[in-house]
């Protein structure tokens, strides 16, 4: 589509001269906050804890120029605009138009799809009253060459997240001054449109630029005040920083660990930080669009009271606990393991031996039997999700919980695994020994028989549907949730789910793999040899006891990694 704005918007680029160049994102391996989650496999051999322990002090190398995430994209055009969706493109959001989130070098594509969001987000702004107040503190009077100057200087500090350097100034004032050249009539408005769409495209908007090149004494550089100030506001916030956090940062007052505390301390406190650590859960739980979360199907003639409407319950159910947890218990890692509250409705509560009359359709609070509701992983959500469509799934909740818990690597199944038969017999009169019959063979029975069957066998004390289970339905054969776990290297006795989240809570292990996932996350990249010393510092603390949720947040922002950098080698 080329229309007369399109034209204004070529020669404004023209006009505009080099803004600089959006350049390769080598460290997109992925995104973290507000954006696609790190990838949570554990590597190593089949067996090995993920992750290596060797604390190695140094920096891991970073990208000096990464790009914003689709989601940060369209959280900062929010912040800045006020535009959710692009109203010329059926009311999506505007990162729904660009390339998903990737490394490497911008592509054509890409960067053609940049510049159409930009067209369509400058037009909806300058179209819109209550908009347009959000770009244009002022009102643009005779040639408005005054107000739009002002405008780059103000809206400029916000987009680029730093001051405009002069240079930077005159070439965006080089575009008000051609106006009536770039565009159809030259008035301050239609310039004003052509403006706003030179900020959308430039690097300096779509990029997190951290270039300053002054040394820490260690071999490394340590950022300025305005990049701390953006790592802070994308990763507690996944968007721009607010006005306390740029006035910091223009007074130099994000130098030291002390004056970085204040500011995570204040930034944990405003609603958006909640948004930030229920992103995080939801990636170490993968849960989300595409996910077993939302994709779970049963026999209705097994399972009549599943129905598919309740996915979206009990994953907000799901959130709804972690929330509580961080929030507004001020837990820590432990609770999550251990804590018997929950959130039910009148559908999900049959699910818990609940009588559905003493609900309404709103989640409501209530504390389940500790004995067998301890913990995310007795909820309905955890346990729809990790099983099959006409039985329970030990491997898929065991594999879950040695891997993703645990953070021990079970290995690849080798080819033809997945296609491996569930035997029947007579004396196969549970799920577990069809289970353990079925992954007996030499080639799965090292990792199946060792770490991933044993947790699964013992969450059988729930069915396909969450609810609790004393004997198998079809057979009526006692159910048998004793099992060796092998949990930081050693084979545990394990009688129940309740003694499995308990010791799962006390695990060095578990421990860590929530830590690493942290670090992974908020740094935004995954598992790097060199971060393995703030991951250690972080397992220590929580080990000890008493270390919340958000303390661990706040000492991500303590640690020297978030400070400095070291420039990514060849």
């Amino acid at each position: 589509m080329y229309t007369w704005r399109s034209g204004i918007i070529v020669a404004a680029t023209f006009a505009a001269g080099c803004v600089g160049t959006v350049g390769d994102d080598h460290d997109r391996a992925d995104t973290g906050p507000g954006g696609e989650s790190p990838t949570g496999g554990a590597g190593g051999k089949p067996g090995s804890p993920g992750g290596s322990t060797e604390c190695k002090p140094g920096i891991a190398p970073t990208s000096q120029i990464r790009r914003l995430t689709n989601a940060q994209y369209d959280r900062t055009i929010r912040d800045l605009l006020g535009v959710t969706t692009l109203a010329a493109s059926g009311n999506v959001a505007p990162s729904t138009l660009l390339a998903t989130d990737q490394a490497g070098s911008l592509t054509d594509l890409g960067w053609s799809a940049y510049r159409s969001v930009a067209e369509m987000i400058a037009a909806q702004v300058m179209a819109d009253p209550a908009l347009k107040r959000n770009f244009l503190k002022c009102t643009p009077s005779g040639d408005g060459a005054a107000c739009l100057h002002d405008t780059i200087i103000e809206f400029g500090r916000r987009a680029f997240r730093r001051p405009l350097t002069q240079a930077e100034v005159a070439r965006f004032d080089a575009i008000v001054a051609k106006g009536p050249q770039i565009t159809a009539n030259g008035t301050p408005e239609e310039v004003a449109e052509a403006l706003l769409y030179m900020f959308l495209i430039s690097p300096s908007f779509i990029q997190r630029a951290e270039i300053t090149e002054m040394p820490d004494g260690a071999g490394g550089f340590a950022l300025s005040s305005h990049e701390v100030a953006s790592r802070l506001s994308y990763m507690l916030w996944g968007t721009i920083p607010d006005a306390a956090l740029n006035q910091a940062a223009d007074q130099g007052q994000l130098s030291t660990p002390d004056q970085i505390l204040a500011q995570a301390q204040r930034m944990l406190e405003d609603p958006r930080a909640r948004q930030m650590v229920a992103a995080f859960h939801r990636y170490y739980l993968e849960l989300g669009p595409n996910t077993r979360w939302d994709s779970a199907q049963r026999d209705p003639k097994l399972f009549p009271e599943f129905d598919r409407s309740l996915i979206s319950i009990m994953a907000e159910e799901t959130e709804r606990f972690f929330d509580h947890v961080a929030f507004t218990r001020g837990g820590g890692f432990q609770e999550l393991f251990l804590s018997p509250t929950a959130f039910v409705n009148a559908a999900t509560a049959p699910l818990y031996d609940l009588d559905p009359a003493d609900f309404g359709s709103a989640l409501q609070e209530v504390t389940l039997d500790p004995v067998q509701r301890p913990g995310f992983l007795t909820r309905a959500g955890f346990l729809n999700a990790y099983s099959s469509y006409n039985r329970t799934s030990p491997i898929l909740r065991g594999v879950f919980i040695t891997k993703d818990v645990l953070g021990i690597d079970p290995g690849t199944p080798p080819p033809g695994a997945l296609e491996t038969p569930l035997p029947e017999g007579a004396d196969l009169d549970t799920n577990r020994k069809r289970v353990d019959a079925q992954t007996a063979g030499a080639a799965c029975a090292a990792c199946h028989h060792n770490f991933i069957n044993p947790p699964g066998f013992v969450m059988e004390a729930y069915d396909a549907v969450g609810r609790w289970q004393t004997h198998e339905a079809s057979t009526g054969a006692p159910i048998d949730t004793v099992a060796d776990v092998r949990i930081d290297g050693e084979p545990v006795r394990v009688a129940s789910p309740a003694d499995l989240m308990a010791k799962l809570a006390a695990s060095p292990n578990a421990q860590r793999q929530y830590a690493r996932k942290w670090v992974s996350y908020a740094y935004e990249r995954d598992g790097h040899p060199l971060d393995a010393c703030t991951v250690n510092d972080l397992t220590a603390r929580i080990t000890a006891g008493g270390y919340t949720i958000l303390d661990l947040v706040i000492d991500l922002t303590q640690s020297p990694s978030f400070r400095t950098r070291a420039v990514e080698q060849e």
